[in-house]
């Protein structure tokens, strides 16, 4: 299970954050380290900064968005309903680059019926934690614009 490759190539994903069809998009690939767990390797491009040099702070909200969602899917597998996020906290501990080498890190916590509780944070290349985020998602039934899942 772990070091397995998670990605939605489905024509019709043009998610912001994981879609490899989104060519304004993150195109974040994800990498199972675990059965509730997994992380991702991103390079910001200068034109995601908020400050000069500093990733902008909601990229870095939807970058933790993105791995913790996937985390969720990571641990309910094939049985992986529609979830939204219903809350998140986000604390920045210390600036992120652009143009450098991160990781991100999600975890499903636990899941409480329709509810699941995740972590996660984006790291330097080095292990340090540079942002940090909580979040709580919820299973919801496919909206009926949705395309069938692939």
């Amino acid at each position: 299970m772990s070091d397995e490759i998670l990605r939605n190539d489905s024509p019709d994903n043009m998610c912001f954050g994981c879609s490899p069809h989104n060519a304004r998009g993150l195109r974040l690939e994800f990498r199972g380290v675990g059965p509730r767990e997994v992380e991702s390797r991103y390079e910001a491009a200068p034109h995601l900064c908020g400050a000069p040099g500093v990733i902008h702070g909601g990229i870095q909200a939807a970058l933790l968005d993105e791995v913790m969602g996937m985390a969720i899917h990571r641990a309910l597998g094939d049985e992986a309903p529609w979830i939204v996020t219903v809350d998140f906290q986000l604390e920045y501990l210390r600036p992120v680059s652009t143009e450098t080498p991160i990781v991100l890190r999600g975890r499903c916590l636990r899941s409480e019926g329709r509810e699941h509780f995740v972590e996660g944070e984006i790291q330097d290349g080095s292990g340090n934690r540079l942002t940090v985020a909580q979040a709580r998602w919820k299973s919801i039934r496919r909206p009926a614009n949705a395309p069938a899942r692939a």
